[in-house]
């Protein structure tokens, strides 16, 4: 729900993994280590994590605690908020491609954006492109990856702390990219790939 409510309409998801999931894996962490076990509950946890007490008469039994155990330990929250984050994406691509299939003039839609959604920008001054902003640059590296990559562009665009992945949502609705092309990416690069990274 977090992951959700965090990247729905225009956001990032930054809040809650600072908020939430990053100080949650935080206190995993340290109770992995201060209790030098991973056999504390698992989630639901209470107010504090518990530290195994060792029955009287029975040798403990010692997990490894490592990066990789801790991971896993974590695994299921991270996947649930990159998942949620995910689907909190979805808004900006239905709204831009009903506004595509509507009809509508474009009047709306910021013109440099859908010029070089549709490449229709053909009064192209001459190495303008040095005069553009950085951002402006990323903006339009980013549309050309997701329009003529693809899957993979999608998926590479949502595999790294992006910012501006919802930008690639708009690009994909107004660009008519299938839903399970745009869905399927953006699944597996958020709460596959990007949630092992902000993990480790």
């Amino acid at each position: 729900g977090l992951g959700i409510l965090s990247s729905v309409g225009l956001g990032t998801g930054l809040h809650t993994f600072l908020l939430y999931l990053g100080p949650h894996i935080a206190s995993v962490t340290l109770a992995a280590y201060e209790c030098d076990s991973l056999d504390f509950p698992s989630p639901p946890y209470p107010d504090e994590i518990i530290c195994p007490v060792p029955t009287p008469g029975v040798a403990p039994i010692l997990s490894a605690v490592s990066v990789w155990t801790i991971m896993s330990k974590v695994r299921l929250e991270a996947f649930m908020w990159g998942a949620g984050t995910a689907l909190g994406e979805l808004p900006p691509y239905f709204v831009a491609r009903a506004h595509r299939l509507s009809g509508e003039d474009e009047e709306e839609l910021d013109q440099d954006i859908a010029d070089e959604i549709t490449g229709s920008s053909g009064a192209v001054v001459p190495n303008a492109g040095n005069r553009r902003s950085m951002a402006q640059r990323f903006r339009a590296n980013m549309i050309h990856l997701v329009t003529k990559v693809g899957f993979f562009g999608i998926l590479a665009c949502a595999s790294i702390p992006n910012p501006l992945f919802d930008l690639a949502g708009i690009t994909c609705g107004y660009s008519l990219v299938p839903f399970w092309t745009f869905f399927g990416a953006t699944l597996i690069g958020k709460a596959v790939i990007k949630m092992h990274i902000q993990k480790l």
